[in-house]
């Protein structure tokens, strides 16, 4: 006896238009505070971009830096689809990892300014989606995590490494390179030829540890 596919339910036009509102909300933060700065850009101009009432923002954020790290959440959840994309991450660990970053930093650079006030939001602000991005970071290190174990088990890295580690690892270097490029300690380039550096230095000892057991260097 053949059973039908269950039929998916198309969104309810209230549903729609929330989603639109939504977005309407995310695209004008964005754009207000790239523009004015995070600092000179009120909620009241925001609603008024975005086409909505003042306290309908307050539904979706607690107050404007809870609104800043929801932007930020929407387009770090879509970089990090780039960055992971099998197209990007398919060929030798070492070719993978150095360029594994670039789609964060391509964003970033386009948004420096802005960045710094984010970062100093999720250190150190409390709020819904403070926690939110807070989880993403967890969520990306393990697909990382995932990325490391597949090369694993094909015999690239050494079957005694914990991915896990080593994806924290990775993602820590990362994030000590964006922090001093943030925080002004460096240029871009200098800073994406360090994170190069580093990550290369990370590949090659996953493939010495391989060459301790006897596998290829």
């Amino acid at each position: 006896m053949m059973t039908r596919p269950p039929r998916l339910t198309a969104p309810s036009r209230r549903e729609r238009h929330k989603q639109d509102k939504l977005q309407r909300i995310r695209a004008a933060a964005l754009t207000l505070f790239t523009e004015q700065g995070y600092g000179s850009t009120t909620i009241r101009q925001i609603a008024t971009e975005a086409d909505v009432a003042t306290g309908t923002i307050f539904r979706y954020a607690t107050d404007k830096a809870d609104l800043l790290l929801m932007v930020f959440h929407d387009v770090i959840g879509q970089t990090i689809e780039q960055a992971l994309d099998p197209r990007r991450t398919s060929g030798p660990l070492a070719q993978v990892l150095p360029r594994l970053f670039d789609p964060f930093f391509d964003f970033y650079e386009g948004h420096q300014v802005l960045a710094s006030d984010f970062l100093q939001l999720v250190l150190f602000h409390q709020s819904p989606w403070r926690e939110r991005e807070m989880q993403q970071g967890e969520t990306f290190v393990q697909r990382l995590t995932e990325l490391l174990l597949g090369r694993q088990t094909a015999g690239e890295i050494a079957a005694d490494l914990d991915p896990h580690t080593a994806a924290v690892a990775i993602f820590s270097l990362y994030q000590a390179c964006l922090v001093g490029w943030l925080a002004g300690g460096a240029t871009l380039a200098d800073t994406r030829r360090q994170l190069d550096a580093l990550l290369h230095l990370q590949g090659r000892a996953l493939r010495a540890c391989l060459s301790d057991q006897g596998g290829e260097p």
